[in-house]
């Protein structure tokens, strides 16, 4: 055809100028960051009939408010620990996306299951169990930030009738 004019093609050079500085953008980030820690936020939505539905948020990203400068600071939040139980067993579930296995310790009564972690930010929680359990029964695993605690269900203690002498 005579007389057409070749178009430029709009990725010719697309981004050749956007993206020259990219990497040096990157690394600068990264640095103002400090020691690189892996970032975890969630929630669950517990909703009982009759109830407000309750939010439990979890992780290690603090709440962020505009007005704040700094977004990253030291504070955390609490785990979220979640119970659940069927007719044999009762199982404890909680995040520690940060925490070395070396540094959690667990003591359980028949009731009661106490988590603590050492190091720097230290935490305790006590977890009311929400049936009775047999505590030399405990087995517990920790991969990828998750503990898991499995007991047996102890019988419920039914009343004992006592004779009068």
């Amino acid at each position: 055809m005579v007389g057409t004019k070749k178009r430029k093609d709009f990725f010719e050079d697309f981004g050749s100028e956007l993206f020259d500085n990219l990497e040096e953008m990157i690394e600068a980030l990264l640095e103002e960051m400090g020691e690189s820690v892996p970032f975890v936020y969630g929630f669950s939505i517990i909703h009982c009939p009759g109830e407000d539905p309750e939010l439990r948020e979890f992780g290690n990203v603090p709440e962020y408010s505009q007005n704040e400068e700094n977004f990253f600071t030291p504070e955390t939040k609490e785990p979220l620990i979640d119970i659940f139980e069927n007719e044999d067993m009762v199982h404890v579930l909680a995040e520690f996306p940060e925490t070395e296995k070396e540094n959690l310790l667990l003591h359980a009564t028949s009731q009661h299951l106490e988590i603590k972690v050492l190091g720097l930010s230290e935490y305790s929680e006590d977890v009311e169990l929400p049936v009775l359990v047999d505590p030399k029964s405990a087995k517990a695993s920790y991969k990828n930030g998750v503990l898991e605690i499995t007991f047996r269900r102890c019988p419920e203690e039914s009343p004992v009738a006592i004779e009068i002498n």
